[in-house]
């Protein structure tokens, strides 16, 4: 098994069984198994959460995500932006039609 491990941000993504409407591979685990990256989709959504739940870094490859913190003005990430989410943020996450995004994830 190779320490380096390619992320095709082309790859045909499967359902996610457990979060119905998602699509998502993850080729890559740390040494620490809570750090994982991959790819993801979901169908068109819109999802308030009080705390999110993982620190997360996100590259947009395709469509676009809309982030809105409590009491703040929504931030439209488009192909090519990213952005670093912490966990326990309060937000509404408005994804369009179309979006797939790399994410790297620590969840602690």
């Amino acid at each position: 098994m190779s320490n380096i491990v390619r992320i095709d941000s082309t790859v045909e993504l499967p359902s996610d069984p457990n979060a119905p409407g998602e699509y998502c591979v993850t080729p890559f685990s740390g040494t620490d198994t809570n750090l994982i990256a991959g790819v993801w989709s979901a169908d068109p959504h819109t999802q308030h959460f009080d705390a999110y739940p993982v620190d997360e870094v996100c590259v947009v490859l395709t469509g676009s995500i809309t982030l809105t913190e409590l009491n703040a003005e929504p931030q439209i990430f488009s192909a090519g932006d990213a952005f670093g989410l912490r966990k326990g943020t309060n937000l509404t996450w408005t994804q369009a039609p179309e979006t797939r995004k790399i994410f790297v994830i620590l969840e602690s």
